[in-house]
Parts: structure tokens; sequence; C-alpha cells
């Protein structure tokens, strides 16, 4: 087995293991299932805004065939966690798993992590995932909890300005919506419709002295619910941060849509609640030390 450096050329083998029948499937359907890795033309639009991104992918190779792939990308930008580089993908071939495959990819990746001058290697796992990660060394360090609520308008509304994908301030870090490293979650916001995916729509919102950008966007088409990303100052507070989800709430009812969904850090679920979100799960942030040389 080798570990070698993507190549396009195995695009359709990288679908081929996350979603064996994707030529048989629906678009729609194969984007609920199996996300980016569902489609040859959305995966291709996504390495595209991972390596924007200063993400690496790395393959397992068997004789040449395409067993397991994995994805690392820095988090560059201010994180409730700290400095890390995050692991965003692990994944084996059906029929190679338990021979050391993933081991060996997060192996890899650990290396190029302390390569690109992290010292913490982060990922939220599956729940079936979580003893393979245990079993390498991750722990938990802190928690998200995926929540939902019903638009509705907001009593008081702050400035609001649509903005592009130039405009994120440097100065921000993620409160909700952080499933990924920030500006790769910032990268795949935009051109979903040129590769069959909702637009979305994305906000600069002053609240008080501060400014948050919320964005906004369906995960498929099939979806009856807009997914909210929210950056704002690392400084803001829970009321603050409640204005912030408000707003979400009060922009999501203007788009005619019936559910927000968002994934926060339990510190701010008590914002989240006091703004009408509900809890539906409770995620696992989890991280492995990697030993300086």
């Amino acid at each position: 087995m080798r570990i070698v450096k993507f190549d396009r050329k195995f695009l359709e083998d990288v679908i081929s293991i996350h979603c064996p029948r994707w030529r048989e499937i629906p678009l729609s359907m194969r984007i609920k299932d199996c996300g980016y890795w569902g489609d040859p033309e959305v995966f291709s639009w996504y390495v595209d805004a991972l390596l924007s991104a200063d993400g690496k992918i790395l393959i397992a190779l068997k004789d040449n065939n395409l067993i397991g792939e994995a994805e690392i990308v820095p988090e560059r930008l201010k994180c409730p966690v700290g400095d890390h580089a995050y692991l965003q993908m692990v994944w084996v071939k059906e029929g190679e798993r338990g021979i050391g495959v993933g081991r060996k990819l997060v192996e890899e990746c650990s290396k190029l992590a302390r390569d690109m001058g992290f010292y913490a290697l982060d990922t939220i796992p599956y729940d079936e995932a979580i003893p393979f990660f245990e079993a390498l060394g991750f722990s938990e360090i802190e928690s998200q909890v995926l929540m939902e609520a019903k638009p509705r308008p907001a009593p008081e509304q702050p400035k609001i300005e649509e903005i592009g994908k130039r405009e994120l301030p440097v100065a921000v870090q993620m409160l909700a919506g952080q499933t990924r490293p920030s500006a790769l979650l910032w990268e795949l916001l935009w051109g979903r419709e040129a590769v069959g995916l909702p637009p979305p729509r994305v906000f600069k919102v002053r609240v008080g002295l501060w400014e948050f950008v919320l964005g906004l966007f369906r995960p498929t088409a099939d979806d009856n619910y807009l997914y909210a990303l929210i950056w704002g100052p690392e400084r803001a507070n829970l009321g603050q941060i409640f204005d912030s989800a408000e707003m979400a709430l009060s922009i999501a009812y203007d788009m005619g849509a019936t559910k927000v969904r968002t994934q926060t850090w339990c510190k701010y679920r008590g914002a989240f609640e006091a703004a009408g979100f509900e809890a539906i799960k409770r995620i696992k942030w989890m991280r492995m030390k990697i030993k300086e040389d």
C-alpha cells in the first residue's frame, strides 16, 4: 500500500469508494447521502475550494487501485478551540477496512499538520467512528450541539447588507456552523449553483458596535430547511450572539424558510436557546496532540 498526494485522474475513484452506486442515483439523493463526495462535478468544485483554503488530499493505493482517501485543512482564522489543523475526511473502501489503511492515512495527515506548523489535529467524527479515533489518541476537547428553530421576524431590524465573496472580515471567528475550518466553509458558500446546489445568501449585520456575517443556504434542493453559518468578533458576548441568532431567523423568515438549523459550540447554546433554537444532538469535537520534533 502507498500513500500519495491526490491526483484528479482518481476523482471518480474517490466518488466510487464513498458512493458506490453514484451512477444510478439522482444528484439530490447522492448529495444527501454522500455529501460533496457523491458526484464528480460537485467533488471537483469541492476540491478547488479545499485547495483554496490551503488544504491537502492524500489517497491510499493498493496495486494502483484507490482504497482510501483523507483530507486535511489548516484553520488559519480565529477559532474558539485555538490553533489546529482539521482532519476533514478519512474514508476507506468497504472490504479494505480493519487492515490499517485509515490509521496510516491519519498518521500521514498528522505529519502534514506538523509541516503546516500545527501540533493539534482536530476532527468531528461520525458516532460509529469515535472508537477508531480514540484508539489513535484522539480525545474530546470541546462539544457542539446541532440546533433547529422556526424562522420569525426580529423585533428590531439592525443594519443589514448583502455581501460577496471578498468581504469576510479577517478579525472574526465562527460562532455557529463550524463543521469544518472557517476558511473552507467560506469557500464552499460560493459557486454552489454552478454545480447544481442551491445558492447561498450572505449578509453583514451590525449588532451594536460589532459586525457579524451570516450565511444561509439549503444543503440540497430536497432539504426543507436553511443551514446557518455565523461569524462574529472574538469578544462577542452571549447577548450579542443571541442578537445574531435572532437575525439569522429573521432573514430566513424573509426568505420564506420554514426551519433553520445550525451547529454551535455548547458554551453558546444558551444564546441560541433564548432565540428559539432547540437542541437536536450533541456532537464531539476531538483532538490528537502531535509531538513536536
